[in-house]
């Protein structure tokens, strides 16, 4: 939304083939991602290739009498940042397209 409150939406064409295609969509992801994060970020996780699994998926301590706060995500595990952007797209037949804007 610009600063005067205009909404530029995309075209229809540029929407249907977006990975979020209407807010209705989004909508449905955010209220998923509160409802069962854990299950949400899991299926995120799995539309990556990772050279190494996780260990242990995410750890958190927000008690400081417990220690120092912290959040872990994915732990132990390792990924190619290149692969998932180029390397298995192309795989997947995308090869044409542009990978990343």
């Amino acid at each position: 939304m610009s600063s005067r409150g205009e909404v530029y939406l995309p075209s229809e064409s540029r929407r249907s083939g977006s990975h979020v295609p209407s807010m209705d969509a989004y909508r449905k992801m955010h209220a998923d991602s509160l409802a069962d994060p854990e299950k949400f970020w899991r299926d995120v996780y799995r539309q990556f290739h990772w050279e190494t699994p996780y260990t242990d998926f995410h750890s958190y301590n927000f008690d400081r009498s417990q220690g120092p706060v912290s959040i872990k995500w994915l732990e132990g595990a390792t990924t190619n940042i290149c692969y998932n952007l180029l390397d298995r797209n192309i795989k997947l037949g995308h090869g044409d397209r542009i990978a990343y804007y």
